[in-house]
């Protein structure tokens, strides 16, 4: 671990009567040895305590380095002069144990990059040094540890919501991009001061960036001792160490997720956000709060970052689409699908050819608070449609929403309990004499309880249709006036179609047809 002066001067924590430091080589130590008479060569990377007697005799190495008690002049290294009735033995103890104590923490920094203990540890180590709290984000902004206190009065919103809600608000990012503030901080190549904006207390920023491309942001924030150039010093430090952290890490992901896309998978989690931060972002989002939304899922049969990415180009030239990655499956937010459904659709179906895999479309709901409900509805279209082994893999909620309600039972019995026992009946008498009864009865209610147009529909004559009912009403007195009644029906009947199409179980389990 090699430490320059700037770090030592500041550590030993004097008056600014009593120092006076000169950096000009802006040397780095890795040890320090007392200033005795029989040195002779002052060596690289030490920096040598003591008085200013015989120093001129002296031979100088590039990088050795002087704290000189109680003396002045000028010398071809770095030097820090000190005026204090401490000894020569005092001075040397004291940045001594400065050495110590940053070697020890770096060394405790090591270990628990070694052992793989974790981001959180790691950044709560580095918080440690840096003596302020520390914020790690990825390159999309959100939050991979947070250490420091809780609640201070000067901390900021936006250093706030960073810590309550995980990641950087989009509309804030989107500040920093139009500002050019974002541009500004990720082209920095080593440790810098900010003095933000939008973030109002200053911080260092220290790009963390492997082979070009950024992988994410380590920060200290100057909240609780100021920012001084040591601090910007041992951030530089550290930053090396964070990013090890972060590539050993098995949960970082390496590729830049999209701003928006924390917001996104917070709405789609049905996260409790309040209204007046969801209008912020969905304003910066340029999309409307009350607009119609649709969610649709897409799901590779195989998992590949490169794929996934070109997938979710191609989504966002679709006007208005946000894609995110989320729950190991892109899911696209679409606005006003409504006035271009059929071109969405035939965009989809060359989309799953091509990444052979399943998409699931929900319903349209107006408003952008909805977008949890959207999503579980593009989510049972998937698990329903896969169920029934549709022919499309393409599933629309609207298509196989009747049987939503069936996804929670685990078994045939709990299925049974609610079909209508006048059904039970039909289906033991149509298995048994290999009638029809409980198709005429389902297109009967289907068309509204007309003759005709049922009788079309089972290319029957009308009379063959009213002998049918009469057969039905003879094996069980359905009252179909009744529309309870009738729902039940329709209800039993979803599930005898939701038996034959999955494993589930199938429909002669439910009833003895003997």
């Amino acid at each position: 671990m090699e430490i320059s002066l700037q770090i030592i001067f500041e550590k030993l924590n004097m008056r600014a009567d009593e120092t006076v430091l000169n950096t000009s080589v802006q040397s780095v130590f890795r040890d320090v040895r007392l200033l005795s008479p029989e040195l002779s060569v002052l060596k690289s990377g030490i920096l040598y305590v003591g008085e200013c007697d015989h120093l001129n005799e002296l031979v100088y190495e590039s990088g050795c380095g002087l704290c000189l008690l109680n003396g002045s002049g000028s010398f071809p290294c770095d030097t820090l002069f000190v005026q204090n009735r401490q000894s020569c033995f005092e001075l040397f103890n004291r940045i001594s144990q400065i050495f110590y104590a940053i070697r020890t923490q770096f060394e405790k920094l090591t270990q628990a990059i070694l052992q793989k203990k974790g981001l959180q540890q790691v950044v709560e180590i580095v918080s440690e040094i840096c003596d302020n709290p520390v914020y790690l984000v990825d390159s999309s902004f959100k939050v991979l540890g947070i250490h420091g206190p809780d609640t201070m009065p000067e901390m900021s919103a936006i250093w706030r919501r960073l810590l309550n809600d995980g990641y950087l608000p989009y509309n804030v990012v989107m500040n920093l991009i139009e500002s050019n503030e974002l541009q500004t901080m990720e082209s920095g190549l080593c440790a810098e001061l900010i003095l933000s904006n939008f973030f109002y207390t200053p911080f260092i920023n220290y790009n963390m960036r492997y082979k070009g491309k950024i992988q994410g942001h380590f920060f200290v924030v100057g909240m609780l001792n100021s920012i001084t150039p040591g601090d910007v010093e041992l951030t530089n430090l550290v930053g090396p160490y964070v990013l090890d952290a972060i590539r050993s890490d098995p949960r970082f992901q390496t590729t830049r997720g999209r701003y928006y896309e924390h917001f996104i998978i917070d709405m789609l989690k049905g996260k409790l956000i309040q209204t007046a931060h969801i209008k912020s972002q969905v304003k910066a989002l340029r999309l409307d709060l009350n607009d119609f939304y649709t969610v649709i899922i897409i799901k590779p049969d195989l998992i590949d970052e490169l794929r996934n990415e070109q997938i979710s180009l191609q989504l966002e030239n679709i006007k208005g689409c946000k894609p995110v990655y989320f729950n190991n499956a892109i899911v696209a937010v679409f606005p006003k699908i409504q006035q271009k459904q059929p071109s969405l659709i035939k965009k989809l179906k060359t989309l799953s050819a091509s990444i052979n895999g399943t998409i699931g479309v929900s319903d349209e709901i107006q408003g952008f608070g909805n977008l949890h409900h959207l999503y579980i509805q593009a989510s049972a279209a998937i698990t329903l449609g896969q169920q029934m082994a549709l022919p499309s893999t393409i599933y629309r909620y609207q298509d196989v929403m009747r049987y939503h309600p069936f996804l929670g039972f685990g078994n045939k019995d709990d299925l049974e309990a609610m079909c209508h026992p006048g059904i039970l009946i039909l289906h033991a008498h149509d298995a048994k004499h290999h009638t029809k009864f409980i198709q005429t009865l389902e297109i009967y209610l289907k068309h509204e309880r007309h003759s005709l147009p049922t009788a079309a529909a089972l290319h029957i004559h009308r009379n063959t249709l009213t002998y049918r009912l009469e057969k039905i009403d003879n094996l069980f007195n359905f009252n179909l006036d009744d529309v309870s009644e009738r729902e039940r029906i329709m209800l039993t009947l979803n599930i005898f179609a939701y038996c034959e199409k999955t494993s589930f179980t199938p429909v002669e389990g439910i009833v003895d047809a003997d």
